[in-house]
């Protein structure tokens, strides 16, 4: 996709407000003057501290279409999580004077970890919206050969005698993760066991890895959660080696949206979809 050539220098301030980050996107939207998603093209560290520029995907509050870079004198420490250099965020920013600053303690955060941001923000902007949204999970819904509700027992790094080892992302090469489930409900397609494997893509920034680290998210795939998955039969790994006791394997279709939470708004309507058109046949 090509990006939009403006880019606005973001200064990153430290501040001892953890609990912020975890603030209801209707407050942390009010609340901030600019907002918008954006790469991380650069970081730059100055003798007030670091400016970080962001090349803009999506302008939502308070920017302009203008070139600008922003600077501020601001400490270098920070008790959050930095900005990374080629991660895209969501970003929520104050102006002070001419500069607009963002701590990363105030609701920023990795796209790949801002859908219940982006779903609100859709409510005010209808131009955005999460990823995995009403419309997504439809279209996947249409082209996965098999749909299933199914509950968490453990990935690769906890079932079985082969632990993922040091993690890639995918690129130049197919890099996915194990994960194996108990099938609650056959929603699309032939299902023939009850235990089955999944091979999820391991992508940078996707949703459903574990932020900066090339591995499954500890918080989707955590044991006993039941996730709607959109898959395909097989393996891209020929005479793939199943711990004991599965035997049926599948590849995920889509590295957003190819496993989320079955009580998801948008995953219990696509649910319910599919269970009036099974009952429709």
């Amino acid at each position: 996709m090509k990006r939009l050539c403006e880019v606005v220098a973001v200064v990153v301030i430290a501040s001892s407000v953890l609990a912020q980050s975890e603030e209801e996107p209707a407050n942390l939207y009010a609340n901030a003057d600019v907002v918008f998603t954006g790469r991380v093209a650069s970081i730059e560290q100055g003798l007030g501290g670091p400016s970080v520029s962001f090349a803009i995907d999506d302008r939502i509050k308070g920017v302009s279409n203008e070139l600008k870079t922003l600077n501020a004198g601001v400490p270098t420490e920070t008790r959050c999580h930095k900005f990374e250099e080629n991660h895209s965020y969501l970003v929520y920013g104050r102006r002070v004077g001419d500069a607009v600053v963002a701590d990363p303690c105030e609701g920023s955060k990795l796209i790949s970890q801002a859908e219940k941001d982006l779903r609100y923000i859709h409510t005010v902007d209808p131009k955005v919206s999460e990823k995995c949204s009403r419309k997504n999970l439809r279209a996947l819904a249409r082209k996965s050969p098999v749909i299933v509700t199914a509950e968490v027992i453990g990935t690769q790094d906890t079932v079985g005698n082969s632990p993922l080892q040091v993690g890639i992302w995918c690129g130049l090469t197919l890099s996915t993760e194990d994960a194996y489930y108990r099938v609650r409900e056959v929603l699309k397609g032939d299902v023939s066991a009850k235990l089955i494997a999944v091979e999820h893509l391991i992508c940078w920034d996707t949703i459903t890895v574990e932020g900066y680290y090339p591995e499954l998210s500890s918080k989707l795939f955590r044991e006993g959660n039941v996730l709607l998955l959109f898959m395909k039969p097989g393996s891209h790994i020929p005479e793939k080696q199943l711990p004991a006791p599965y035997t049926l394997v599948f590849e995920d279709v889509d590295e957003n949206c190819g496993a989320v939470m079955a009580d998801d708004e948008a995953a219990e309507f696509t649910i319910g979809e599919l269970r009036e058109n099974n009952a429709q046949r």
